[in-house]
């Protein structure tokens, strides 16, 4: 099985197919499971790289702060990647921005699905609102997680962020949280990226950026896409009606069609600019 040596600890990874280099970040409570489906076809057309962070997967457990980016550089050295187009889910798209405003050379593309970033820098109302919203549902886990129930936790994750999901993938997608619940009983994720971090440097983006969020996801989601689309310089925005925050499950074909028309570089033509 290829491991990475890192400071302080090993990083799990795999490669499949050949083509062009596409590295795959994971959703925060998933492992590289998560893109089963998609290296399936994925492969045919690229060499993939799927990886697990820190604390995820057959990744080692993390005791102090590390850096993530460093981590990543790790991985497509040893992978023998040059330069990629990174698919980043969730908190893998912030990952994959960050990595690409320290790495442009390294970079040829971000595909952004689903980008959580937390709070809003100087929100709008509407940006306020959301995330109270949002914390809402923080609030809600962190009182089944003091009960020690770590399938509710997972269940009750998992069916608010993927409500468009089938039932095979719910239960995928909670299988994965419960196995990857370390990181839901931690008081902090000892990841470190960026400082200040990217969330308040889109505008620096020196690579192109092709953004997707489901319509289905929460609105603090869907207005961090907005948001990033309206700073990076470089930027598409796509939003599918029938998704949610994980689109390779609730939107499977319109997943595909964007991932692949972000690597033969013909951008869709771009949502409106609204919210």
């Amino acid at each position: 099985m290829p491991f990475v040596d890192v400071p302080g600890g090993y990083l799990y990874y795999e490669q499949h197919g050949a083509g062009p280099d596409v590295v795959l970040l994971n959703g925060g409570l998933a492992d590289t499971r998560m893109w089963s489906s998609t290296v399936a076809w994925l492969a045919d057309v690229a060499r993939v790289t799927v990886w697990d962070c820190r604390d995820r997967g057959l990744s080692s457990v993390s005791l102090s702060e590390y850096d993530e980016l460093a981590d990543l550089a790790a991985v497509l050295d040893v992978a023998g990647v040059s330069q990629a187009t990174l698919l980043g889910v969730s908190d893998g798209a912030r990952q994959a921005l960050a990595f690409a405003h320290r790495h442009p050379s390294r970079v040829a593309r971000v595909c952004a699905v689903a980008g959580s970033f937390g709070e809003f820098p100087s929100p709008t109302a509407a940006e306020a609102a959301a995330r109270v919203v949002m914390r809402a549902h923080f609030a809600q886990q962190a009182k089944i997680l003091e009960t020690g129930d770590i399938p509710a936790a997972a269940a009750n994750d998992i069916t608010a962020w993927c409500p468009a999901v089938d039932l095979d993938a719910h239960r995928f997608l909670v299988g994965l949280a419960i196995a990857n619940s370390r990181i839901m009983l931690m008081p902090e994720d000892n990841a470190r990226e960026l400082d200040p971090p990217i969330k308040h440097r889109f505008a620096e983006l020196a690579v192109p950026v092709s953004i997707l969020v489901g319509e289905h996801d929460f609105q603090g989601t869907q207005l961090w896409a907005h948001r990033l689309a309206s700073e990076a310089p470089n930027a598409t925005r796509t939003i599918l009606p029938n998704a949610d925050h994980m689109p390779m499950f609730s939107a499977p074909e319109a997943f595909r069609t964007f991932l692949l028309d972000a690597l033969a570089g013909t951008s869709p033509a771009p949502s409106p600019a609204t919210p």
